[in-house]
């Protein structure tokens, strides 16, 4: 059978290269452009439009600089193909590709979050641009995404109170792995832990939205949800309002909570892990403790739960029961 000469070979370079870019979406940056020169061309237009503070990309202009690419030097080395109407299509999908290629560039670097505040052993307090106040929990960060006018959204790790000024004209948005709180005036508590996004409402009105399912509620002050693996839809619980905002004050509150939760949150605030039984797990506690050095807090839990924690490395404990 004769070669169909409106198809490229499937080892034609620049064939190849469109396959490269299309495998490495969207984590452009794993693309390498030393070792392509159009890649290089790429980069290279991609810096001329961010330095002029370009806010879309013209696949016009785009493409000019690529034919002149394709044309300068009059090299008697270069390739005349003919434009079949195969490899016409082939051509202006390319050019779409790379188009979307640099505006996806410039979309990635707009988004990339900045670290605004971080705690390490004590709570850390971070003045947003507008006034707000944000309470970092030992071992937190807070990033963020975007502020202009319209909107101010950050991503959080960790856990943090937020006290957000009133502002009608302005969304102020914070996001988790899991979820999504919208406000517009108000003090709440959200934490990411172990795969659980919760939140506390002290004061005003949320939307807790969670990222996976897309399905929100609307929380009135005193009101709590969650989002886990196995609630992919947030619900409203109500609990003792000390059980969110403990932490505030340097000390931790359970009422009738599971140990390993109570674990959870000590590995959280200490940024430790702690390992043990899961029939010690599982038991439940009432009380108080104050949240002072680690080696006191795990004394005390000792004398409750009967049984001795064992240092493994410089973040780890073992507890064990006693016989």
């Amino acid at each position: 059978m004769a070669n169909n000469p409106n198809i490229l070979p499937p080892n034609d370079p620049d064939l190849l290269l469109a396959k490269r870019i299309g495998e490495a979406l969207p984590d452009l940056k794993a693309l390498g452009s030393d070792e392509d020169p159009l890649l290089n061309d790429l980069f290279n237009y991609k810096r001329t439009v961010e330095e002029k503070d370009v806010d879309m990309v013209n696949s016009d202009d785009l493409w000019d600089s690529i034919e002149s690419k394709i044309n300068e030097s009059g090299s008697n080395k270069g390739r005349i193909l003919s434009m079949t109407p195969a490899i016409r299509r082939f051509a202006i999908a390319a050019s779409i590709l790379i188009a979307a290629v640099v505006g996806s560039f410039l979309i990635q670097d707009q988004a990339q979050p900045t670290l605004i505040g971080e705690s390490f052993a004590s709570i850390s307090q971070v003045t947003l641009s507008d006034g707000s106040s944000v309470s970092l929990r030992p071992h937190s960060k807070i990033y963020m995404i975007n502020e202009n006018d319209n909107e101010m959204t950050y991503k959080l790790e960790g856990e943090a109170y937020f006290e957000v000024t009133s502002d009608p004209q302005r969304i102020f948005t914070v996001k988790t792995e899991q979820s999504k709180v919208q406000v517009l005036g108000t003090k709440f508590i959200l934490s990411e832990r172990d795969n659980t996004s919760s939140v506390f409402l002290e004061e005003g009105r949320i939307s807790f939205e969670a990222l996976d399912s897309g399905n929100a509620i609307e929380l009135e002050p005193g009101q709590s949800s969650k989002i886990d693996l196995n609630t992919p839809s947030p619900v409203v619980t109500q609990k003792d309002p000390q059980v969110y905002t403990d932490w505030l004050n340097n000390e931790l509150i359970f009422n009738n909570d599971r140990v390993g939760d109570i674990f959870s949150e000590l590995e959280q605030h200490y940024n430790i892990s702690i390992q043990g039984p899961d029939v010690v797990k599982n038991e439940t506690l009432s009380g108080s403790i104050e949240l002072g050095d680690i080696d006191t807090v795990l004394r005390d839990f000792e004398l409750v739960l009967g049984g001795s924690f064992t240092k493994v490395d410089t973040k780890t404990y073992q507890f064990n029961a006693d016989s």
